[in-house]
């Protein structure tokens, strides 16, 4: 069943490649004065693209996939939750440390419930460590 799914994405054009899909390199995922900057970056590359994103480490492990429309908005709100944190420790679970910077993947997709869709096709296919991006 896994290869059909990645034959059909890949068919579609939507298969996860880090060489296709747009993305943007080492960006500290931790809240500082420089905080805004990376935002106004990872806005104007990504504009209001909807989509699916894709948060990986710099070992090229998927952590977290995600959907949004526009995707800016709602990885500024996983950067908002950062801001909201009390303490310097933020997690995505309880057991492991979130890395220092990541890197965002993001490919368009306009229509929602191809975006819906496409999201648990990449998400059964690639197994992301994650399944929810949270604050401890």
């Amino acid at each position: 069943m896994k290869e059909k799914i990645q034959e059909l994405l890949k068919k579609e054009n939507y298969a996860f490649d880090a060489e296709k899909w747009k993305s943007i390199e080492n960006v500290p995922f931790f809240f500082n004065a420089d905080t805004t900057q990376q935002l106004n970056k990872i806005k104007k590359n990504m504009g209001v693209a909807k989509g699916i994103y894709i948060f990986s480490d710099s070992n090229d492990k998927i952590l977290y996939i995600g959907k949004g429309a526009p995707i800016y908005n709602r990885i500024r709100r996983h950067f908002a939750k950062l801001k909201q944190s009390s303490s310097s420790h933020h997690s995505l679970c309880t057991s492991q440390e979130i890395p220092s910077s990541i890197t965002i993947h993001w490919v368009e997709i306009e229509q929602p419930d191809t975006r819906e869709i496409v999201e648990h096709m990449l998400a059964y296919t690639l197994k992301p460590a994650y399944k929810k991006w949270y604050m401890a």
